[in-house]
């Protein structure tokens, strides 16, 4: 089953993914060079507007592997579908240990003398690297893994909609520690509650209760659902940063994310046919590659950055990241077997709609 509009969609959101990486208008290493109202905003906007891109990667994974996990063998379907995401985790963790983020310093100071920072850093939050592997954006393969497994355990026990109820707890439970801890609790958990099933789960249900119940809306009525998602999603990011000095920049979900979501995925089940024959449908099996090579290049332009204060590097480095991780991608693909580091079989891709 293919839709042009979910597969067009995914290469939207991966170049949305790009923008939050790279982030445009701050500087991770050194803040006090955006710090400038006009800048903190900028930054802060480009940063959350793109946040609808993983909870849609969640909805795609849950609604067209539902199919298949409701036909029987659920536990080892899922297992089925998530042993070469392990594996492409654990191959891509691999070469980010490896790779040196600052290459210069390798000809420099040598190679293991140069990685030393690198892995003092992996080490020194291992409550949290566990569920992430050797990169940051990597989280999301482990993620999407555990929620798979406990919805397959759900259907294994005939109650499947136990993980929508454990994903709403779960998700409630991650905002209480994250984005809302400040306000409520004082301060943010140690345990970053973006990792693991805490976000994924809720969003992978909703994708299989969509499947299953076979829940649709037209089209005026799910964009409305999605832009009342971006308003609410909005109002909270805008109320916590000015009554609690939580920065914009500093949710990877809020309450909206549900509607807005969901509102997005509704609206291209109501418009099957957008981006038909396009580019962006053309470039859709390229994704998950993509997703997992793009931050090799974050980290060797982000000390371009450091350099160049200017507002026009900040919105190239954008476009230079989307044209350098599809170069890359080239190249990897033209080495022999490169193309099992970017793409897995179409049945298994969870990236991919044609996994039913």
């Amino acid at each position: 089953m293919r839709l042009a509009s979910i597969e067009s969609t995914r290469v939207l959101a991966i170049l949305a993914v790009m923008v939050i990486h790279i982030s445009p208008f701050a500087n991770p290493f050194d803040p006090t060079v955006w710090a400038d109202p006009v800048s903190v905003v900028i930054g802060g906007f480009l940063n959350q507007v793109t946040r609808f891109a993983v909870p849609f990667f969640f909805l795609c994974a849950g609604f067209f592997l539902q199919p298949r996990l409701q036909a029987g063998d659920a536990l080892g379907v899922s297992w089925r579908y998530s042993r070469p995401l392990l594996l492409l985790w654990a191959g891509w963790s691999l070469i980010y240990i490896l790779a040196p983020f600052n290459p210069p310093m390798v000809f420099e100071v040598g190679y293991q003398a140069a990685m030393q920072p690198q892995w003092q850093m992996l080490l020194s939050d291992l409550l949290n690297q566990w569920w992430v592997g050797g990169m940051v954006h990597l989280w999301f393969l482990p993620a999407l893994v555990l929620a798979v497994l406990i919805q397959a355990l759900c259907y294994h026990l005939q109650r499947p909609h136990w993980a929508l109820f454990a994903g709403g707890v779960l998700f409630l439970l991650a905002l209480l520690g994250g984005s809302y801890a400040k306000p409520l609790l004082g301060e943010e958990w140690k345990l970053l509650t973006r990792n693991g099933p805490f976000f994924s789960l809720l969003f992978v249900a909703l994708g299989c209760h969509l499947r299953h119940c076979e829940w649709r809306l037209k089209s005026t009525m799910a964009l409305l659902l999605m832009l009342s998602g971006m308003a609410l999603y909005a109002l909270e990011a805008i109320l916590l940063w000015q009554l609690d000095g939580v920065p914009l920049n500093r949710h990877d979900f809020l309450l909206g994310s549900v509607p807005w979501a969901l509102g997005l995925f509704l609206w291209l089940l109501a418009n099957p046919d957008w981006g038909r024959g396009s580019w962006l449908e053309r470039q859709a099996p390229k994704v998950l590659g993509l997703y997992c090579l793009h931050m090799l290049l974050v980290i060797w332009i982000f000390p371009l950055s450091m350099m160049w204060h200017s507002p026009w590097w900040e919105l190239g480095k954008v476009l230079l990241l989307w044209v350098l991780a599809w170069g890359l991608y080239g190249l990897l693909a033209a080495i022999p077997g490169g193309i099992r580091l970017l793409r897995l079989p179409a049945r298994r891709t969870a990236f991919a709609e044609r996994n039913t």
